[in-house]
């Protein structure tokens, strides 16, 4: 209980009014990398502890985690500024 199966290895606050949103588009959010380890058992995946992955030999994989307003996702998703983001 309480074992971190996750390690934070990035914050961007893209609510803070000192951002730029020219920068991401328009729209802000808060964005959080995530590192995950995880073994293959019996073609299952089994997510570890953090402390565990050095003796588990885990793989792992960084995850990006966007956290934003129900009003931002839908300017995002019907006007296209994910889009925008992606082509600056």
């Amino acid at each position: 209980q309480g074992e971190r199966t996750m390690r934070i290895t990035a914050i961007k606050n893209r609510f803070d009014e000192s951002y730029d949103d020219n920068k991401s588009g328009g729209y802000r959010d808060l964005s959080l990398s995530v590192e995950v380890g995880w073994v293959m058992q019996e073609g299952l995946v089994s997510f570890e502890r953090v402390r565990d992955w050095e003796a588990n030999e885990c793989q792992r994989h960084i995850c990006e985690i966007q956290v934003r307003l129900r009003s931002q996702h839908h300017k995002i998703v019907n006007e296209g500024l994910h889009t925008r983001y992606v082509e600056l």
